[in-house]
């Protein structure tokens, strides 16, 4: 019998022996993921009944999957037809591939069924759901044809967060994690390029290449598979132990701001903010993150929440002018008839719409992210959010980098919190004109105990108490 391709023990052997539902290859790049994964598909090939499908990003790198597979495939007997190729054997077993720029990718696979899916580069999936929506077509009706996915992928890209959510953080790697909810296994076995002494052998400059990247990220992600860095992360200034705080009573002479992006069947983000006068300090302190809220729905939940406080302005993405009309009134209608009501006396303030007001706005946002330390080695920052925020916490390390407009944020991404907090920083810079503002009369108060202090301390110097850290 003729051998055409033998597994490297180690990684590679471990990997093609698993039998979980969902299994996640790789890690760095050369770890040998690609070819694992054309073999892996070949398990059970000569079942008629057997069909799979091959998913990658775009055309071109489909194409790629498939000039490497016809090398394998060939040779036992397979035929390459059709646009998207598919690939038939002997015995009827079918492959087909398919990729994810076509408009509605992810569902159009829905009442499909594959009992081996083999998707390549798993992080250019931007969120779990499109991820759930591809696999809900692994589905087999014949007992001897289990349904199975493995997937490839280096860290970084837009779905890394949720990729190393998903199969990275549940657990040690190489150790089978049942989920509670579907009763289903996933693992996560990692490799690099010394898990692929064949490469080793036929381009050595190759190690070296991975090892002179001189970014430090990207080199630990790429030759190291480590996922505590994120490659193309649009906010990398941001660090949990430094911008996340516990609560503390902000003083009553601070100034207080509200800003606001709408969405209806997307989330509405309204976030609450206060300034240090003394220090031009920024702290979010207060979220609502909600969806299918009307205007007069949403301006209700903000009266409520906001509970008397003072608020100087109310910052509002522009389109709530014009959303909405089609019931009678617009958002920004509906929302002043309820503060009317309420007699709310609240000065709205539109956000700043035009071709550089994103590109500036997020210069602005990264400039209050930014931390330093001082002279006593504490990192200090402009900006820092209370714990109670959780959806604008979640959400600011998902943030990449659009691939087309490289000084902007992919929007295809779940950015509300990002673009609420934007138009507020947007709007302060144009309120205050780069001062910060005067401080308002000190109302007397009862001193601070020492709990409050150390809040209070904590507030300033941003790491003294560590939480959620993510470094």
């Amino acid at each position: 019998m003729t051998v055409i391709w033998r597994p490297h023990e180690g990684k590679q052997t471990f990997a093609l022996r698993q039998r979980v539902f969902e299994l996640l290859y790789g890690g760095a790049r050369g770890g040998g993921k690609t070819e694992a994964g054309l073999v892996w598909l070949l398990i059970d090939i000569n079942n008629p009944n057997y069909h799979g499908l091959v998913i990658r990003k775009n055309s071109n790198d489909l194409g790629d999957w498939i000039e490497r597979s016809r090398r394998m495939y060939i040779p036992l007997g397979a035929r390459f037809a059709g646009n998207p190729v598919e690939i038939t054997f002997r015995s009827g077993a079918i492959i087909r591939t398919g990729h994810l720029k076509d408009e509605n990718a992810y569902e159009k696979y829905q009442g499909h069924e594959y009992c081996r899916m083999l998707i390549e580069e798993l992080t250019q999936i931007p969120t779990e759901l499109d991820y759930l929506k591809l696999i809900s077509s692994c589905r087999s009706k014949y007992p001897e044809l289990k349904p199975r996915v493995f997937a490839t992928t280096n860290p970084g890209g837009r779905g890394h967060a949720w990729v190393k959510k998903r199969f990275v953080d549940i657990g040690a790697p190489m150790k089978v994690y049942k989920d509670e909810l579907t009763g289903r296994g996933r693992i996560y076995i990692p490799a690099t390029v010394d898990d692929n002494p064949a490469l080793k052998t036929t381009d050595p400059g190759y190690i070296a290449f991975l090892a002179g990247l001189p970014d430090k990220n990207l080199r630990d992600a790429w030759r190291y598979g480590r996922w505590d860095v994120f490659t193309g992360q649009f906010f990398g200034e941001w660090k949990d132990n430094i911008h996340v705080i516990p609560p503390f009573e902000i003083p009553p002479n601070w100034m207080r701001y509200i800003s606001i992006d709408y969405g209806f069947a997307k989330p509405s983000a309204i976030y609450w903010h206060a300034i240090d006068p003394l220090s031009g300090k920024v702290y979010t302190y207060r979220e609502i993150y909600v969806t299918e809220h009307t205007g007069e729905m949403l301006a209700k939940a903000v009266y409520a929440a906001n509970n008397h406080e003072q608020i100087e302005w109310l910052i509002a993405d522009n389109n709530i002018a014009n959303v909405g009309k089609e019931s009678g009134k617009s958002v920004l209608g509906q929302m002043k008839d309820v503060f009317e009501e309420k007699k709310w006396n609240i000065a709205i303030r539109l956000a700043t719409k035009g071709p550089h007001s994103r590109v500036n706005g997020w210069n602005l946002f990264k400039g209050y992210i930014k931390s330093q330390k001082d002279e006593r080695g504490y990192n200090k920052t402009r900006w820092q959010v209370f714990n109670v925020c959780p959806e604008l916490i979640r959400t600011m390390p998902l943030q990449m980098y659009d691939e087309t407009h490289v000084e902007d944020l992919d929007t295809d991404l779940e950015d509300h919190s990002q673009d609420s907090i934007r138009y507020f920083f947007t709007a302060l810079n144009e309120i205050f004109e780069k001062k910060p503002p005067e401080p308002k009369p000190v109302i007397p108060k009862r001193p601070m105990n020492a709990e409050e202090l150390l809040l209070k301390a904590q507030a300033e110097w941003g790491d003294i108490n560590y939480i959620n850290s993510n470094q």
